[in-house]
């Protein structure tokens, strides 16, 4: 839809043209005399009808008895600001034809006509131009040809025609053909064309259909050329059909030197405001295998896993509708794929995955796994909302690439399956007559897998809150409760259970420590949260006056500090006997909390007085005043400290206790509309060093570009509630230059300072004419090195 849109008024503009500019047919009855006034010099002057078109020349022959009449010199035929020029018109009176020879121009709603000569039935709605040039102003687009006929359908046939886009005698591009036809439903048919670069021919087409400004129409997008030394020299041409007015297909005809052909499909469907669907997949027979480690592209290397298969695949898609009632929400991620390569393999085009990624999250707002993960997620989610209270089931299923293409065996594999999930859930509301507030949530899952324990597990987790608030500060108690039940059916220990916890660590849980039959576990936390705000505003200057000789200054007149200080705290009793619970996901081993937050944000928010002009009285125009807000720096520092950390007598000969945590330090600066700032940074105080660091700087102005530095640093972490393998330190550099309306240069940069190696090297160039958008971009990455032409015809 979002493609084809932009095409779609070009052939209702060439229809609107041709009927336009020959003002008779609109007339919708049959010519008049009465209707159609004559020139007579000596005839006073009226106001015509608003429905008349009124007739003049420099000379006319004939009058109501004459069987025509004969119009010479300037002859012009007008209604309103819509004319009709020739140097000679017969007008037939009795079978309402007109004939018209000469320098005939029209100028119509817009559009503009010129032809040699033409001949209108204004009863049938019938004729032809001889050498007819149409110019359509939107969508900017020339027609010419030798004849146009109009039939006594909605169709308008002509021969020898070109049509384009472009301006001048020898235009940039252009379609020529034998013959072709204008369909009133929107569409410009052609056939026998060829395409031509500044005239001259580059490939014959024995037919091709243009797009109009009417409705979406069917028909084959521009392809997308690129090469790479993964793929080789890669064509992409989409098709574009059109199957009624809520839905829409594009198929992909993607052809690769050196993998072979892919089909791909992209269905879109948005029925109502609550309903849109986007389902796609793409398919291919490989001509190469990765049977051993040596075939593999060398980045996929030492992960373990082969990829023998030669027929590849990737269905995936995301969907959000109702059933039965509006109210009862569905959601569908679907996401399989045929092996661990596939999207790293084909990550770019326009099914690829980056483009489908971005459109998930644009669409649906909903992301999927990373293209490196051996784990993609489906899942089916409904949902049913009220006042007070919600519900929602889901199925999750979660394919595992690693047991696929016999890297491994599907009974070993111990991935969880979550087949179905059933939860009811109260809103935060307060308990009638008090000032408590409560809310709830209940869940019921049913785990599977192929090998480990499967069974049920039922957990209800309430929370109780006090919010009380004083002029000063905000403090909010609350109490939490967790009653978690367990019923296996099936129990299979296997030996260890690799789980990562939430600090980054391995662990091996022994599921044969498990025990059968219903379990349950209860537990319960208590916390606090309390925050204040300060405020102070000082006055800078004073408001500028309202003059029109100061139109367009501007002064910070007013600065607003605010401090907010915040405590959290939240505790959690330590559970023995875990071990003997089965495990299916993070909430089955509940670690034990004693812990406070303690942060402090400071906030500078200015107001800027600026004079502007408005239309005013005969006097002139009148200024006035007007504000703007802007929180323009932010700075939040925070630490937690860790009760249970400081207390702890495990492993203390292979880990110091280390109860503070990282000192956080944000600052976010916007001082005005063209630059953002933006620095986390996270400080050991026992390592006295940086570990983790997040900063970039964005300059950006329309008309001129914008310029990105952004800086990621992540140091090798073995602590005891913390583990990092490797150090991660990357600059990214980016820039865009817009060097002028039709001209954009673009580049990416980014390097891994821990590994002495440039991840992506990525150069792009838009040139956007006044007919068509051409972009060419070099990329040069680990994983491949890849060159991509592309180009829009009709740049509107």
């Amino acid at each position: 839809m979002r493609r084809f849109t932009k095409h779609m008024g070009l052939t209702g503009c060439l229809v609107a043209a041709i009927i336009l500019c020959l003002p008779w047919t609109l007339m919708g009855k049959n010519a008049q005399l009465d209707k159609v006034r004559r020139y007579v010099p000596d005839t006073p002057v009226r106001t015509p009808e608003l429905d008349e078109w009124t007739f003049s020349a420099d000379r006319v022959v004939g009058d109501h008895t004459s069987e025509y009449v004969e119009a010479f010199g300037n002859c012009t035929l007008a209604m309103g600001d819509n004319q009709l020029r020739a140097d000679f018109a017969r007008y037939y009176q009795r079978t309402g034809w007109v004939f018209l020879k000469g320098d005939v121009r029209a100028q119509w709603g817009g559009d503009f006509l010129q032809a040699d000569e033409g001949e209108f039935d204004l009863n049938t709605m019938t004729g032809w131009l001889k050498n007819g040039r149409l110019f359509m102003a939107k969508p900017h687009v020339y027609v010419e040809a030798e004849r146009v006929a109009k039939t006594s359908g909605n169709t308008y046939n002509f021969k020898n025609a070109k049509v384009t886009a472009c301006d001048g005698e020898k235009p940039a591009w252009s379609v020529t053909s034998e013959e072709g036809e204008v369909v009133l439903d929107g569409r410009v048919k052609l056939y026998r064309s060829a395409f031509r670069i500044r005239d001259v021919p580059v490939f014959y087409w024995p037919y091709m259909a243009l797009p109009g400004r009417g409705d979406r129409q069917s028909g084959f997008l521009p392809p997308s050329v690129s090469s790479s030394k993964k793929l080789g020299m890669q064509v992409n041409l989409p098709y574009y059909w059109v199957i009624n007015d809520e839905a829409d297909v594009t198929f992909y005809q993607n052809y690769m030197s050196k993998r072979g052909y892919m089909q791909g499909v992209e269905l879109r469907h948005a029925e109502d405001a609550g309903t849109r669907g986007l389902w796609m997949v793409d398919a291919l027979k490989d001509n190469r295998r990765a049977v051993t480690e040596d075939d593999e592209w060398k980045d996929y290397r030492g992960d373990g896993l082969a990829r023998p298969n030669r027929s590849r695949w990737w269905v995936r898609s995301k969907y959000d509708g109702w059933l039965g009632s509006p109210q009862l929400k569905v959601k569908l991620d679907l996401d399989l794929v045929s092996d661990q390569n596939y999207l790293r393999d084909f990550q770019n085009g326009p099914n690829g995955f980056d483009r489908t990624r971005q459109e998930f999250l644009e669409t649906f707002g909903r992301d999927i796994d990373n293209k490196d993960s051996t784990l993609r997620t489906s899942v089916a989610y409904l949902s049913r909302s009220w006042d007070r209270f919600g519900a929602t089931g889901s199925l999750t299923y979660v394919e595992n690439l690693e047991f696929m293409n016999s890297n491994g065996r599907a009974g070993d594999n111990t991935t969880v399956q979550t087949l179905p999930e059933l939860n009811l859930f109260a809103f935060q509301q307060q308990v009638p007559g008090t000032p408590l507030e409560i809310s709830a949530d209940a869940k019921y899952d049913y785990f599977t897998r192929n090998k480990g324990h499967s069974g049920h597990r039922m957990r209800v987790a309430p929370e109780l809150k006090l919010p009380i608030q004083t002029d000063y500060v905000t403090f909010i108690p609350s109490l939490s409760g967790d009653v978690t039940s367990y019923d296996l059916t099936r129990y299979q220990g296997y030996g260890n259970q690799t789980v990562v916890d939430d600090g980054g660590r391995t662990q091996y849980l022994d599921t044969n420590a498990t025990k059968k039959g219903f379990q349950s576990r209860a537990t319960w936390g208590a916390g606090f949260s309390a925050f204040s705000e300060m405020t102070r505003v000082f006055s800078m200057a004073e408001s500028p006056l309202p003059e029109p000789s100061l139109a367009g200054t501007s002064t910070w007149t007013r600065l607003k500090h605010s401090i907010v200080p915040r405590v959290e705290y939240a505790y959690t009793p330590t559970i023995t006997g875990q071990d003997e619970l089965p495990y299916f996901d993070r909430f089955d081993r509940i670690q034990g909390r004693n812990e406070v937050v303690y942060s402090l944000t400071n906030i500078l928010d200015r107001r800027r007085d600026s004079v502007i002009l408005s239309p005013g009285s005969s006097e002139g125009p009148q200024a006035s005043v007007a504000s703007d807000y802007l929180d323009f720096l932010l700075f939040r520092i925070e630490q937690a400290y860790d009760r249970n950390e400081a207390t702890r007598n495990d492993r203390l000969a292979d880990y110091k206790r280390r109860p503070f945590s990282d000192v956080l330090t944000e600052v976010r600066v916007k001082p005005d509309t063209f630059i953002d700032l933006v620095s986390r940074a996270w400080f050991s105080p026992y390592k006295s060093s940086l570990t983790e660091t997040e900063s970039y700087v964005r300059l950006h102005k329309d008309g001129l570009g914008e310029f990105t530095v952004g800086y990621d640093y992540l140091t090798k972490i073995d602590e005891y509630k913390r583990y990092r393998d490797k150090t991660m330190s990357i600059l990214a550099l980016g820039a865009k230059w817009e060097i002028n309306d039709d001209l954009t240069l673009s580049t990416k940069y980014r390097h891994d300072f821990n590994s002495q190696r440039d991840l992506e090297r990525t150069l792009a160039l838009s040139w956007a004419a006044e007919c068509y958008t051409l972009y060419m971009s070099v990329s040069q990455k680990s994983s491949d090195t890849r060159f991509e032409i592309g180009f829009d015809l009709f740049n509107f």
